[in-house]
């Protein structure tokens, strides 16, 4: 009886031992699966996070080419004041000039108070 025994549990230590391996199999199937996954997760977060980058730089390009423009007009602004307070100063002086001329002509001056 115990030959029969013995051949019941190896039979039966066999199936486990196949059940084992399989469970073993699936089991790095399921992680080869799971690695798989994480790296395409992985490349398409780079791929996202460059796309974003991408447009991004866009974005902060286009900012800095309206600050510079806001900056330019600013500067052109001012220069253009400047410009103008110089044809002013320019045309003063020569009225001034005139009006000198004339006062001198007729035997006058500007009056000028000394400190």
């Amino acid at each position: 009886m115990s030959s029969l025994y013995d051949t019941g549990t190896d039979k039966s230590l066999l199936r486990a031992l196949n059940r084992q391996k399989e469970r073993i199999k699936y089991d790095e199937q399921m992680a080869d699966r799971e690695t798989t996954i994480k790296n395409e997760l992985a490349i398409n977060k780079k791929a996202d996070w460059a796309e974003n980058l991408e447009s991004a730089s866009t974005n902060r390009r286009l900012k800095e080419e309206e600050r510079l423009r806001e900056e330019e007009a600013n500067h052109s602004g001012k220069a253009l004041i400047e410009i103008r307070r110089a044809a002013l100063r320019t045309l003063l002086k020569q009225e001034y000039a005139q009006y000198e001329t004339e006062l001198h002509q007729q035997g006058k001056a500007f009056y000028f108070k000394r400190e």
